[in-house]
């Protein structure tokens, strides 16, 4: 393989990776700009290193014990970018982030692989369909009314049983509640509800806490997101 060949499509990975983690920056992720770049570009000399070696045992004869599979080294690459993709995953609070961006990482291999072995085209084509489902889906994905898993605190200064009136409020929403808590505090009296719900996306959530708002007796509430049961 040329020189020129070599440099070529190493400078296609690079501009492909490029774009693929300017996405990701503005977005304020880690892989962004920097390890998008790394990844294809690294990817795309992978698949250089496996051609040339196979071309160089090209001359040797049917009876040697030596056989080069050109498509070895991609395959070791694509299983090792698990581990970059696995890194890229936060698990926490029952909610998991960084699954796009693990992603875009193996995508980024993906393409520097099919830049490294000549396939040009198909993998601008790829960046783009990629961009598309980066840039072009999110705004149509909010739009569904996909299920939304929270958890809701509530403080009262007293310990009566207040899962009655709750769970009839949150009924009035169509709000399912998928686990309850309850903690009592008799010196000076005082309780608290820790409640998992599941509501539509599309729900209005501030109409909601405000009717929360008006149960007698309640003090505080406070909300978090990501409850996956």
């Amino acid at each position: 393989m040329e020189v020129e060949v070599i440099l070529f499509r190493l400078g296609v990975a690079a501009g492909l990776g490029l774009v693929l983690g300017y996405e990701r920056e503005l977005h304020g992720r880690s892989a962004g700009l920097r390890t998008n770049l790394v990844v294809t570009v690294s990817s795309c000399l992978l698949m250089i290193i496996s051609l040339e070696l196979e071309a160089m045992h090209q001359v040797l004869d049917s009876g040697t014990v030596i056989r080069m599979d050109p498509g070895r080294i991609a395959s070791y690459a694509v299983a090792g970018m698990g581990f970059l993709g696995a890194g890229a995953i936060i698990q926490g609070r029952g909610s998991v982030m960084g699954l796009t961006t693990a992603a875009c990482l193996w995508s980024g291999n993906a393409i520097g692989l099919a830049v490294g072995a000549g396939f040009i085209v198909s993998a601008v084509a790829g960046t783009a369909l990629v961009l598309v489902a980066l840039m072009v889906f999110p705004p149509i994905v909010h739009l569904l009314p996909r299920d939304t898993y929270m958890r809701v605190y509530m403080d009262f200064p007293f310990c009566d049983d207040k899962i009655p009136e709750i769970s009839e409020l949150l009924n009035k929403y169509n709000v399912r509640i998928l686990y309850t808590g309850f903690d009592c505090r008799f010196e000076p009296p005082a309780s608290s509800y820790e409640m998992a719900i599941r509501l539509k996306s599309t729900q209005n959530w501030s109409e909601l806490i405000t009717t929360l708002r008006g149960i007698e007796g309640l003090t505080r509430i406070r909300w978090a997101e990501g409850f996956v049961p």
